[in-house]
C-alpha cells in the first residue's frame, strides 16, 4: 500500500521525520519496505510563464522564448510544436540536472543563446513513452515557483506491506489510529461531515431488499441528483496520484478517495438505469450472465452474490460493477452504495472468476461494518462540494445483522505469564484503551474488554495479549529462559536421520527442500501411466491453483524440476539429494499412507574410471553403496528394470535383503530435452524407513592395526553378459570366509578377444590373517575353492 506522508498528517499531528515515521510504523507491525520521494531529481525545476515567442533566425523548427521565472526572465530556445505565448511550463534552469542525469547548460543553438530548458513529461521522468510536446501547466503555476510543490511531487510515499491481520490499516484513518496509540500528543482527526439534504420525491423511489443477510449483513443506498461529471479538484488528484491511483473524474475519484481514507469500498450506480429504483441483494442464479465494467461477460453460479434490480443483476457484489449501470459523462443522478459483504463469499467469487479489484481486496479482509454509513456520508459531502450533487432523502440503511461488540475476558496474570513481564492491571488497561478497546469492568485482575468494530482480527484472549506485547514493544520484552525439569534429547530415529544427512553432505551432495504440494502436469511430462501407483494422489480440496492441487507421491518430479531450474541458471556439475515424505491415497475412509523417502540426482559428472559416459548413474550407485556401508548395513543389490521416465537398459531396482526398496537410473532422452537438461542425468529414490528399521543404535567397535601383511590375488573371468557382477562378488565374498578381507571389481572388458555374448570381469582378492602371515598354500586353497565353485555354478572361464 502506498501511504503519502503529507496526506497521513492531515489525520494526526506528529513531528516525526519520514525515516522516524517508517521505523515507528514498522515497530507497530506495518512493515515499511521502502520510502520514495516523488520529486527525486526535480527539486531545481521551477514553473515559468512564456511571455514572448519569436522565430529562430537560423532554424525553421526552433522558437526563441522569453520565459518569466519570477525574479528574472530567461531566453530559452525550444523546438516543441505546442510552445506558445502565455503557456505555463516546467523549466530546468542552466546548471540543473534532469532525473535521467542530463545536465542542462547555457548553450548557443544556431547562434542564439539558450539559458535553460522547457521540459516535457518524459524529460522529467513522469512518463516512459516519448511526449508529443512540452508539459503544459495550469493557471496555478506561478512564475518562479517550485515545480514539485505545484505538481504534488514534494511528497514522501511509504511502501507498506499490509498483512491480512492489519486489514484495518488499508485506510489512512486506520494507520492514524495505530499511531495515536504510540504518540504522546497525537489524536486522530476525523473528517468533519455536514450534509444538506432535501426531501425525496415520490417520483424518485429508493428501496433496498437483502435476500441473504449472511452474505450481506448491511447495505446502504443514497440518492444524489443533478450531479455534474467533471474533473476532481487538483488537491484530490495530487493525493490520489501520490497514492498510486490514476484520477478519472470527480465521482470516481471521490469514491477512490474515501476508499483510501476509510478502507470502505463504495460504488456509484447511474440511478436512472436502475429499474423502479429498487436494489435487491441476492445470490446469482445458476449460469446467470453479467457484463462487468471491463466489458467481459461473466457466467455466475449460486455461490456468487449480485446487486440486482427487478429486471436482473447490475453488479457483482463487492467485486466489480456492471456495464449496464455504469456512471458515464451523461449521468446526472447517482445511487451511492456503501455496504458490508461476507469475506469468504467475495474471496471465492474473485478467485473463481480471476477478477481482482481494490474493492474485493478489502472486502476479502474485512471492513468496519459500523463505518459503512459514515463513509457514505463522507463521499456524499465531497460530491455535494465538488460535483454539485443534491442529496434527496435520508440514507436507506438495511442492517439485518447488527454488529454486537464482543466481550473478551483478559486475565492480567495470564498476560504477564505469556510475555514474561510484570505489568499492572492499570498499565494493561491503558495500553488497550489507546487502541480504542473499551474496558467494561475489572474483577480480580480480569478485564472485561469490548472490541471495536474495525478490529475483526481480535477474536480471543491471545489476540489481546498480542496487542499488549505489540504496544509494549517486542524489542523491550526481556529474553528469558523458561525453567523446565524436562531433559530433552534426540530419539534414535532422529539420530539416524541426522547421520544420513551428514553422510550425504559429506559425499558432496547438496540438500534441497521442496514443499509437498505440486501439480499433475509434471506427472504427464514424466510419462507416468494412468494406472501407476504414482497417480494415487491425495487431492487438495481448495488449492491456491493447479500447481498446488495434489500431494506428491514421489520425490522424483521435484528433483527433475530442481535440476532443470539450476541448468537454466547456467549451473553445472549438479549433485542434489532430498529427504521428504510422499503421500498415497487409500480411499475416502482411510488416512493417506505417508512414507519417508530419500531421493538423489546427479548431472554433468563426466566420465567414470571405466571411460563410460554414464558416470552420473555410477556416481549415485556409489553414493548408495557408501551410505549403506557407513551405516553398517549390507550392500544393496541392483537388478536391471525399467521405469517410464528412465532410459531403457540404464535403470535398476534396488533391493535390500531381498526386498525392493527403490530404483536408480538415467533419465530418458525425451525428458532431457523436455526439461532442458544436459546430455546425461541420473536419479534414485529409496525408502528411508529402511534406515530406521535396520540401523543399529550408535556403537563403535575397534580393531587393532594388522601386524601381518596381506596377500593379493587377481581373478579374471569370462562370463555371460547378462550375469551381474554383483552376484559374482557376493559368491566370492561368501566362499572366501574370514581370511578374505576384501574383494574389488577393477576391470570390465568386452571386445574382439572374447565372444560377443560374453564379458570379462577382473577382481582383486585380498587375503589376510590377524595372527600369522598366510602361506601361498593357504591362499591357493581358498582361491581354488572360489574358482571351482564359480566354474561349476556359472560355467565361467578363467582368463590367464
Amino acid at each position: 500500500m502506498d501511504v503519502p506522508y503529507s496526506w497521513l498528517k492531515t489525520y494526526i499531528d506528529f513531528e516525526l521525520e519520514p525515516e522516524e515515521l517508517a521505523h515507528t510504523l514498522t515497530m507497530l507491525g506495518l512493515e515499511v519496505e521502502n520510502i520514495e520521494f516523488l520529486g527525486t531529481g526535480l527539486k531545481k525545476i521551477v514553473t515559468g510563464l512564456i511571455t514572448e515567442v519569436s522565430d529562430h533566425p537560423e532554424a525553421d523548427n526552433l522558437k526563441v522564448c522569453q520565459v518569466d521565472l519570477g525574479d528574472k526572465t530567461e531566453q530559452i530556445v525550444c523546438g516543441a510544436p505546442n510552445v506558445r505565448e502565455g503557456l505555463r511550463v516546467p523549466v530546468a534552469p542552466a546548471g540543473s540536472i534532469l532525473p535521467e542525469g542530463q545536465e542542462v547548460q547555457e548553450v548557443k543553438l544556431r547562434g542564439v543563446t539558450s539559458r535553460g530548458m522547457i521540459c516535457s513529461r518524459d524529460e522529467l521522468g513522469l512518463q516512459e513513452e516519448r511526449a508529443d510536446g512540452i508539459m503544459e501547466l495550469g493557471s496555478g503555476a506561478e512564475p518562479g515557483g517550485s515545480f514539485i510543490d505545484y505538481a504534488g511531487l514534494n511528497e514522501y510515499v511509504f511502501k507498506i506491506d499490509i498483512t491480512p491481520n492489519y486489514a484495518r490499516c488499508l485506510g489512512l484513518l486506520g494507520i492514524a489510529r495505530e499511531l495515536q496509540a504510540v504518540l504522546e500528543e497525537g489524536q486522530v482527526k476525523y473528517p468533519e461531515i455536514e450534509l444538506t439534504a432535501q426531501e425525496r420525491s415520490s417520483y424518485d423511489p429508493l428501496k433496498v431488499k437483502i435476500e441473504d443477510p449472511e452474505l450481506c449483513p448491511r447495505y446502504t443506498a443514497r440518492l444524489l441528483k443533478n450531479v455534474e461529471i467533471g474533473p476532481s479538484p487538483d488537491w484530490m488528484q495530487k493525493r490520489l496520484r501520490s497514492a498510486g491511483v490514476r484520477p478519472i473524474n470527480n465521482i470516481v475519484d471521490i469514491t477512490n478517495y474515501v476508499l483510501l481514507e476509510y478502507n470502505q469500498p463504495l460504488h456509484a450506480f447511474d440511478y436512472d438505469k436502475i429499474s423502479s429504483g429498487e436494489i435487491i441483494v441476492r445470490r446469482a442464479e445458476e449460469r446467470e450472465k453479467l457484463i462487468t465494467l471491463d466489458d467481459e461477460t461473466r457466467e455466475l453460479t449460486t455461490d456468487d452474490l449480485v446487486i440486482a434490480d427487478p429486471e436482473g443483476s447490475i453488479a457483482l457484489a463487492g467485486v466489480m460493477g456492471g456495464a449496464d449501470s455504469e456512471v458515464t459523462a451523461d449521468t446526472t443522478n447517482i445511487l451511492l452504495e456503501s455496504a458490508a459483504f461476507d469475506q469468504v463469499s467475495i474471496r471465492r467469487t474473485s478467485r473463481r472468476l480471476g477478477l481482482s479489484s481494490e474493492a474485493a481486496y478489502r472486502f476479502e479482509r474485512g471492513v468496519d461494518i459500523e463505518a459503512v454509513d459514515e463513509a457514505s456520508r463522507r463521499a456524499s459531502q465531497l460530491m455535494q462540494e465538488y460535483a454539485g450533487a443534491e442529496i434527496h432523502g435520508e440514507l436507506v440503511d438495511e442492517y439485518p445483522l447488527p454488529y454486537e461488540q464482543d466481550g473478551i475476558d483478559l486475565d492480567a496474570g495470564r498476560v504477564n505469564q505469556l510475555l514474561g513481564l510484570d505489568l499492572s492491571e492499570s498499565r494493561i488497561s491503558g495500553i488497550l484503551k489507546k487502541l480504542d478497546f473499551e474496558i467494561e469492568e475489572v474483577v480480580s485482575d480480569v478485564l472485561k474488554v469490548k472490541v471495536p468494530s474495525y478490529r475483526n482480527d481480535v477474536q480471543q484472549e491471545a489476540d489481546l495479549v498480542e496487542e499488549v506485547a505489540r504496544m509494549y514493544g517486542y524489542n523491550n520484552i526481556p529474553v528469558t529462559a523458561s525453567p523446565s525439569r524436562q531433559q530433552g534429547k534426540k530419539t534414535e530415529a532422529q539420530k539416524i536421520r541426522e547421520q544420513v544427512l551428514d553422510l550425504m553432505l559429506g559425499m558432496g551432495l547438496d540438500e534441497i527442500i521442496n514443499i509437498s504440494l505440486m501439480g499433475k502436469e509434471i506427472y504427464d511430462k514424466l510419462d507416468i501411466p494412468a494406472d501407476s501407483e504414482y497417480r494415487d494422489w491425495v487431492q487438495i480440496s481448495n488449492p491456491l491453483n493447479e500447481s498446488f492441487s495434489i500431494m506428491r507421491t514421489t520425490l522424483i518430479p521435484n528433483m527433475v524440476q530442481t535440476l532443470s531450474d539450476n541448468t537454466r541458471h547456467q549451473q553445472k556439475e549438479l549433485r542434489f539429494f532430498e529427504r521428504g515424505r510422499v503421500f498415497r491415497d487409500r480411499g475416502p475412509e482411510k488416512r493417506p499412507r505417508e512414507e519417508r523417502r530419500l531421493c538423489g540426482g546427479s548431472m554433468d559428472y563426466g566420465r567414470d574410471l571405466w571411460g563410460n559416459d554414464a558416470a552420473d548413474f555410477y556416481y549415485l550407485k556409489g553414493v548408495l553403496e557408501t551410505l549403506f556401508s557407513r551405516l553398517k548395513l549390507k550392500t544393496p543389490e541392483f537388478k536391471e528394470s525399467s521405469r517410464p521416465f528412465l532410459h531403457p537398459g540404464r535403470a535398476a531396482d534396488i533391493y535390500y535383503k531381498g526386498t525392493k526398496i527403490g530404483f536408480i537410473g538415467e533419465l530418458k532422452a525425451e525428458l532431457i530435452d523436455e526439461f532442458d537438461l544436459r546430455e546425461r542425468a541420473a536419479v534414485f529414490e529409496i525408502s528411508a524407513e529402511i534406515f530406521i528399521e535396520e540401523v543399529q543404535p550408535h556403537s563403535f567397535e575397534f580393531d587393532t592395526l594388522p601386524k601381518f601383511p596381506p596377500v593379493s590375488r587377481d581373478l579374471a573371468l569370462v562370463v555371460p553378459r547378462e550375469l551381474s557382477a554383483s552376484v559374482i562378488l557376493d559368491d566370492i565374498d561368501n566362499i572366501g570366509g574370514e581370511l578374505l578381507r576384501q574383494v574389488n571389481l577393477f576391470d570390465v572388458y568386452t571386445g574382439e578377444q572374447i565372444a560377443r555374448e560374453d564379458k570379462s570381469l577382473a577382481f582383486e582378492l585380498l587375503f589376510q590373517a590377524e595372527d600369522r602371515t598366510l602361506t601361498d598354500r593357504e591362499v591357493n586353497e581358498i582361491f581354488n575353492k572360489i574358482v571351482d565353485y564359480l566354474k561349476k555354478e556359472y560355467d565361467v572361464e578363467v582368463r590367464k
